[in-house]
């Protein structure tokens, strides 16, 4: 009621057309062959934010058109074993994984990859913009440490039906859009990866990885003003592999090694709302989502349903020339369902299920409310911008209110030079399964961590730009899980880091970038699971002809920390043994390394087109270690590798184009 009222008083008081975005200057003429794209002059409300568009998305050498997948070659975000378990693990800025929040239009996803990282869950396609805000984002997002990435949907409306189908080697997928009257547009997209339909003999796992995802989109929009969307979309994920490692069993232990069925899906059902009035624009979205996860072993489970419902309004009044303000509401209940049985601890699957890691049992249902509103003021003076804001939640569940205040402002010393400075609180409320009684700590209060960044921009010639950000975090309240043990809350932590990015473009012939990371993350006195001192991603993009294109991307980083195995101790009750852990995180895997070479041809046609492309992935040996394993007693200890060399060839077709 209260946003209603404010777009009441806007139409009132200015009934002229609101503008997408505010003026700015433009840069000098070019030709369409030549279009550069300084990416730096985004007038964003926020100072640390990188923005991915469709040509960046398309032909990034190793991304399979994937616009979430190149989220992992930007600066400050950490490079993980390629393949492993934690390929789609997105840790930024220091930070853990699940400290990030993930949005569609507002709503939040449960989870942002399928298995090992292949792909994110959402096709390229059909996105409109992609932003990761790695630390320091405005008071718009909550309960939030981490980072945000928030994508939005298209809303282009083709003017007659278009499709496009895309196969390669690891999965087969097709997208359609199409208007329908004068009004409304359908899209729709599904795709499924297949590898487990012809791969009968690895090693490790007894149901190869299978992954899908499904799209489906109704647009009504009757004016400019207004526009609103009904969306279903959802994923799943799902594959059996042997709970110990089967390289280092002997024969009979092996015999009796356990299969672990692993399963998790979502479905989300959303309704999105765009209205402008007067000088205002009011952004709504309501959802429900169902959410679940399944880790079954023959004596053991863990089962977990999630019910969220979630309610989003935002408000942005363009009140004068050199004032705008935004604010906003989120709310979201949540009701968790837990069955978890077991009678022994299984340490072998340690990274599906923690709680049957530590051997509980509980059967129990968690309900939740968290609220949070939002109000800040962006001001320009001149070069000056200064965006001050405060954020408001409150959780239920722990009980606890949080007040978030923040500051971004941007300096433009000249038409190629800025200097960016943003200080912020951010809190984090503990997950619901963290609280739960009997397998929890229900005493766990919310996280919170001080940020500050400092960046600098500079455009060369009005073609390359070189950005520098420094960034720091002071956290406190953090939790922290260790092998076998309860959440563990009262945590403090540091993170620290230097980034510099080096961009050019030229736009549809060319683009390079290239981003290094030094950075250090403690917590509780020892380096943080995601610390990585150093990362270096390359990449570069050359259409050397009208239909061909080659691209090349490196990727390279010191290898993540991990806390060793030192020795195991006998369980006479169940026959077993237990770890014995060494010093927490004193131990790094190697150095990590990745070549992607990518080439594709494009073939058009009147009405349709038709892309070839192939791609080599290359992880140097000795790179290619995706993590270490222990025999089933603890003494002896292996590294597990992933491939070499990967050759992919891929196909994409495309109708309904505009005619030559």
């Amino acid at each position: 009621m209260l946003l209603w009222a404010v777009l009441a008083a806007a139409e009132e008081a200015a009934p002229a057309p609101l503008p997408e975005v505010p003026p700015a200057a433009a840069p000098a003429p070019t030709t369409a062959s030549e279009e550069v794209v300084v990416e730096a002059r985004r007038d964003a409300p926020v100072v640390s934010e990188h923005t991915l568009d469709r040509e960046r998305v398309l032909l990034t050498p190793g991304t399979f058109e994937d616009a979430v997948r190149l989220v992992q070659s930007l600066p400050g975000v950490a490079l993980t074993p390629e393949y492993s378990p934690t390929a789609g693990d997105l840790a930024v800025r220091g930070s853990d994984p699940y400290e990030t929040r993930y949005l569609l239009d507002g709503i939040e996803l449960p989870y942002l990859y399928h298995f090992n990282g292949y792909s994110s869950v959402l096709p390229a396609r059909l996105l409109d913009e992609l932003q990761l805000y790695p630390s320091t984002f405005g008071a718009a997002y909550g309960n939030a440490t981490g980072a945000i990435v928030d994508t939005k949907s298209t809303w282009t409306r083709p003017d007659r039906p278009r499709a496009s189908a895309n196969l390669n080697f690891v999965m087969a997928g097709a997208e359609v859009a199409a208007p329908s009257g004068d009004d409304w547009t359908i899209r729709a997209s599904a795709r499924r990866s297949f590898l487990d339909l012809v791969t009968k003999d690895d090693p490790q796992y007894t149901a190869f990885p299978v992954f899908s995802d499904w799209y489906a989109r109704l647009e009504y929009a009757p004016s400019t003003e207004v526009r609103w969307a009904i969306t279903g979309f959802g994923g799943a994920d799902a594959y059996t592999r042997y709970a110990g490692e089967p390289t280092l069993l002997d024969p009979w232990e092996q015999s009796v090694n356990p299969s672990l069925r692993y399963e998790k899906a979502y479905n989300i059902g959303q309704i999105t709302h765009r209205h402008l009035v007067g000088s205002a624009r009011l952004d709504g979205a309501v959802a429900v989502t169902g959410y679940g996860l399944s880790s079954q072993l023959p004596a053991a489970h863990d089962k977990q349903d999630l019910l969220r419902v979630q309610l989003r309004e935002d408000a942005l009044l363009f009140a004068r020339p050199w004032l705008q303000v935004a604010m906003g509401v989120e709310g979201r209940f949540e009701s968790l369902a837990l069955d978890v049985q077991t009678d022994r601890a299984w340490s072998e699957v340690a990274r599906e299920s923690p709680l049957l890691e530590r051997g509980v049992s509980s059967v129990a249902t968690v309900n939740r409310l968290i609220a949070g509103a939002y109000a800040e003021g962006r001001f320009t003076a001149g070069r000056f911008r200064i965006v001050p804001g405060v954020r408001v939640d409150g959780d239920t569940l722990s009980e606890a209110v949080t007040v978030d205040p923040r500051l971004n402002a941007r300096w433009q010393i000249g038409q190629d030079e800025q200097v960016r400075l943003a200080v912020g609180q951010y809190s984090q409320f503990p997950q619901a399964a963290w609280l739960a009684p009997d397998i929890g700590t229900p005493t766990l209060s919310p996280s919170v961590s001080r940020q500050a960044a400092l960046g600098f921009d500079y455009a060369i010639a009005s073609r390359w730009e070189v950005a520098l950000d420094l960034w720091g975090k002071i956290s406190e309240n953090l939790v922290e899980i260790d092998p076998g043990a309860a959440p563990r809350g009262g945590i403090e932590g540091t993170a620290y880091g230097l980034e510099v990015e080096s961009r050019y473009r030229i736009r549809n012939v060319f683009f390079s970038s290239l981003a290094l990371t030094l950075g250090h993350s403690e917590r509780d006195g020892h380096v943080y699971d995601y610390d990585q001192p150093w990362a270096l991603n390359v990449i570069g993009s050359w259409s050397i002809a009208p239909t061909w294109n080659v691209g090349l991307r490196y990727r390279g980083s010191e290898g993540l920390p991990y806390t060793p195995i030192v020795d195991g101790t006998y369980q006479a009750d169940d026959d077993s043994y237990a770890p014995v852990y060494g010093e927490t995180n004193s131990v790094r895997l190697p150095p990590f390394q990745k070549i992607d070479v990518h080439i594709q041809k494009d073939f058009r046609f009147t009405t349709w087109s038709f892309a070839l492309y192939a791609e080599l992935w290359f992880v140097p040996p000795g790179s290619n270690v995706m993590y270490v394993a222990w025999n089933y007693d603890y003494d002896d200890v292996g590294d597990v590798k992933g491939p070499v060399f990967i050759p992919l060839l891929g196909a994409r077709g495309e109708w309904g184009l505009e005619p030559r």
